[in-house]
């Protein structure tokens, strides 16, 4: 028979969770807090008190942080977090496509796809409402990239070490994604057709190019020469991302209508493809500092001509006078 005293719910119970909130919002609700808390502990099993006290610490924390949705930095995280998410899974999609079709061990196939299909699922989740999902499943990515890393330190003589690609990139998006207040994310129907839009309009171009492996093995990429044409492209698809997104930035920017603040989160999930790689597969070729100087340049050339285009299309919609009424409604007896 459990003890009422050791039970999970009575030992949450007496953890300080008012103490987590700022003082100021603790002294004007810490009452309401702590009596919405101990109504939703009543009758409830292991997991829903601990699901309902991490629910409330971290609204707590978001709130001692400035990372709400009644504060500028939450709103700009909450309307990057689905541009994020889309570009993860759109590159997951890349990767998972290369380890099918190109030749390589079947163990690498499994570590590339625990590491890259959890944001496709993730993408998909969020499409279907369950933000809460999503979440978990990049934090189910983000710990399992991090567990390979780990191996490759320790056995760098592995194939694991293939897998460290791109590792900032990875971190950066699955953690800004995370800490985005889920309450102010847009997950309305514009906004998930948005978010899947995006990832489509990345994917597809870059799995295309999948095809200028097929025949190879790993070992020979580093000297493959390609005609300039092809080269060219592939040179290009390293700030693909960055376009599509900018691009996507622009459109919501110049609407009077979007929240600045909202739009300004698109520009934010923007700046993670600075760290993206050249090819080839985007795991093969070291970072090298040159490479990734240019990239944040052009990342950046998209992000300014967007913004100065963005506000200037907002500018002018806002300030376009209204047509007369004499010149809307037509007189039918003139």
């Amino acid at each position: 028979m459990t003890d009422e005293r050791t039970s999970p719910p009575a030992l949450l119970r007496r953890l300080p969770l008012d103490r987590l909130y700022p003082a100021g919002y603790r002294a004007a609700h810490g009452e309401e807090i702590t009596a919405v808390f101990a109504d939703a502990l009543q009758h409830t099993d292991a997991r829903t008190a601990l699901r309902e006290w991490a629910a409330l610490a971290a609204h707590a924390v978001r709130l001692r942080t400035r990372l709400s949705s009644r504060d500028p930095a939450g709103r700009i995280l909450a309307g990057a977090a689905p541009f994020l998410l889309a570009g993860g899974a759109a590159l997951s999609v890349v990767h998972l496509l290369t380890g099918a079709l190109l030749p390589g061990p079947g163990a690498n196939w499994a570590v590339g796809a625990a590491q890259t299909a959890p944001w496709v699922l993730a993408l998909l989740c969020a499409t279907l409402r369950r933000w809460a999902v999503a979440r978990t499943l990049v934090l189910v990515a983000l710990a399992t990239r991090a567990g390979v890393a780990v191996a490759a330190l320790f056995h760098p003589a592995t194939a694991f070490t293939q897998y460290s690609e791109l590792l900032g990139l990875w971190v950066v998006m699955g953690v800004l994604v995370l800490i985005a207040p889920p309450d102010a994310v847009d997950l309305s129907r514009r906004g998930r057709s948005w978010a899947i839009g995006s990832a489509v309009a990345i994917a597809l171009p870059m799995s295309g190019l999948t095809v200028l492996w097929l025949g190879t093995w790993p070992e020979d990429y580093p000297d493959l020469v390609f005609p300039p044409l092809q080269q060219a492209l592939l040179d290009l698809s390293t700030a693909w991302p960055a376009l599509v997104m900018s691009l996507a930035y622009l459109v919501r920017l110049g609407r009077p209508d979007t929240d600045p603040l909202q739009a300004g989160g698109i520009a934010l999930a923007v700046l993670p493809w600075t760290l993206m790689i050249a090819p080839p597969l985007y795991r093969s070729t070291p970072s090298n500092a040159p490479d990734l100087l240019r990239n944040a340049g052009v990342v950046l050339a998209f992000l300014a001509t967007a913004t100065a285009i963005g506000i200037l299309r907002r500018n002018s919609r806002r300030t376009r006078p209204a047509e007369p009424d004499g010149l809307r409604t037509s007189d039918p007896t003139a």
